[in-house]
């Protein structure tokens, strides 16, 4: 329980709401669920501590963070309804979100690494949209970011936040508000800050989230604080090492060194993750709890998509670009996730680390013939012909196990675009257009995309079904299920009503 004396269920009486139960408190307020009698609608209502409303400076506070807020209409934004005063008594209504937050999340045991990059490109379109009305969130960290039930994430709670132009004032008492684990330099020292700052304090919950702590820790929030502004910038472990750039460039101790908007670091991320190493976008944090954590509020991080895109809702993903062997790494990525993460009622939890090295069943593998020791045959030379039909086969057929028997899901199916169970059945035909296992290969991989595309689409999850499917019909063009489902994808982007065809066996 906070110091700060918070109001109960019992004291509260607002015209309007009627009180369901406390959801929680913070330093400043305490929330409820509650019913708007007028519109009959589940809200959120925030209601502020009665020693801080008797503040004035804090009272103002509570009050422009709801006209703020209201102003900001974002997708990755929570939206204020309603904001008032009643028997001295301040409330701010808001939409409910029901899914939990980010820190609950990573309390019960991480997001893997897609997941990861959906939530920081989530609130980083968030800020930027907030950055671009003048607007500096000043408290951003796993416990403001709240779960929609379609696994997007929001930002919450603008409380603290202040119009970049300096037109509201703030005291010295206010000027280093924010939580010292997330805090920047230039907030840590008092001094002004613009949308760079929060933007530093997304990187150090992106660290968080991949790691399982905050990037600096210390037995006081004093020494936090002071670390942030004379320590070096945190590294990441191995495993997590190509995502190190984007760290970089969210928390440089000098501003001027940092992305300059939300946007640009979405543009970066999309540039890293076209180029990131085989699988590395199915890493999953090191606090993951194998076969371990519950769903958290009715949803699970299975709802998530790979999405990394600042484009309007209704529009192609920017990085739907047409070579093949970048996009085949983002699609298997996707496919990878969904067959692990299961339908919506999966346990988030549950999710097994990918191994994205040597096949973990050798029993399974063929026998190698290089002396590599990764089980694999490998082909010396294929465009040199020095291979055999029968040694594409097998190798092609090997990649394509790897996959569809779910021993290592999504490892060179259609990448790279020289090694890959795709690539190997297309050398085939190039000699033998008629070899009916090359031919039976290619519709097996086709067949794949459009089992994995139905499940996200079945799942409302367009923009992945759409980009599953189309990386299907890469491989197999005439694939009339593929084009089907296409179709749907498109429809449900674009918020049509949607009619699923009959699953494919």
């Amino acid at each position: 329980m906070n110091a700060t004396v918070l109001l109960k269920s019992v004291d509260i009486d607002i015209p309007g709401y009627t009180i369901l139960r406390p959801i929680g408190e913070g330093g400043m307020a305490s929330v409820f669920l509650a019913v708007q009698k007028s519109l009959e609608r589940e809200v959120a209502l925030k209601v502020m501590s009665p020693v801080l409303a008797s503040n004035a400076e804090f009272a103002s506070r509570f009050l422009i963070e709801g006209k703020i807020t209201a102003k900001l209409q974002h997708p990755n934004l929570v939206t204020v309804y309603d904001i008032g005063t009643h028997n001295g008594v301040y409330y701010l209504a808001a939409e409910y979100i029901p899914g939990g937050t980010l820190k609950e999340r990573i309390t019960e045991g991480g997001l893997n690494v897609a997941e990861t990059l959906d939530v920081v490109s989530d609130i980083a379109q968030g800020l930027d949209f907030a950055h671009q009305k003048g607007f500096v969130h000043r408290d951003v960290k796993p416990g403001n970011v709240l779960y929609r039930n379609d696994g997007r994430v929001v930002l919450a709670d603008f409380g603290i936040a202040k119009a970049m132009d300096g037109s509201n004032s703030s005291t010295v008492a206010g000027a280093s508000i924010g939580t010292p684990d997330y805090m920047s330099p230039e907030q840590a020292r008092g001094e002004p800050v613009d949308g760079r700052s929060d933007l530093y304090s997304l990187g150090t919950m992106f660290y968080e989230i991949l790691v399982g702590h905050p990037p600096y820790q210390a037995s006081d929030p004093f020494t936090v604080a002071l670390m942030h502004v004379t320590h070096p910038i945190p590294v990441l472990p191995e495993p997590y090492e190509w995502l190190q750039p984007l760290i970089q460039g969210l928390m440089a101790k000098n501003p001027a060194e940092r992305y300059n908007t939300g946007a640009s670091f979405v543009e970066a991320m999309q540039k890293l993750v076209a180029s990131a190493p085989q699988g590395a976008v199915l890493q999953q944090s090191s606090v993951r709890k194998v076969g371990g954590a519950g769903r958290l509020s009715g949803t699970g991080a299975t709802q998530q998509r790979t999405r990394v895109s600042l484009s309007k809702a209704t529009e192609r993903p920017a990085w739907l670009i047409p070579a093949v062997s970048i996009v085949g790494l983002l699609a298997t990525g996707l496919i990878a996730w969904l067959l692990l993460s299961g339908d919506k009622n999966t346990d988030a939890g549950n999710v097994a680390a990918v191994d994205t090295g040597t096949n973990s069943n050798p029993a399974n593998t063929p026998a190698n013939t290089n002396g590599t020791g990764t089980g694999i045959k490998e082909v010396e030379s294929i465009d040199g012909l020095q291979g055999s039909i029968e040694d594409w086969l097998k190798q092609a057929d090997y990649y394509l196990d790897l996959t569809t028997s779910g021993k290592d899901v999504g490892r060179k199916l259609t990448s790279p675009e020289d090694d890959s169970a795709w690539y190997y059945y297309r050398k085939v035909l190039e000699k033998d257009p008629a070899n009916a296992r090359a031919l039976k290969g290619i519709q097996d991989i086709a067949n794949y995309y459009a089992k994995s595309a139905y499940d996200l689409c079945e799942l409302e999850r367009y923009p992945s079904c759409g980009l599953i499917a189309r990386q299907g019909l890469a491989v197999e063009p005439s694939h009339a299920f593929l084009k089907q489902i296409e179709e749907v994808a498109r429809a449900g982007e674009a918020g049509e009503k949607v009619a699923m065809p009959p699953k494919p066996n």
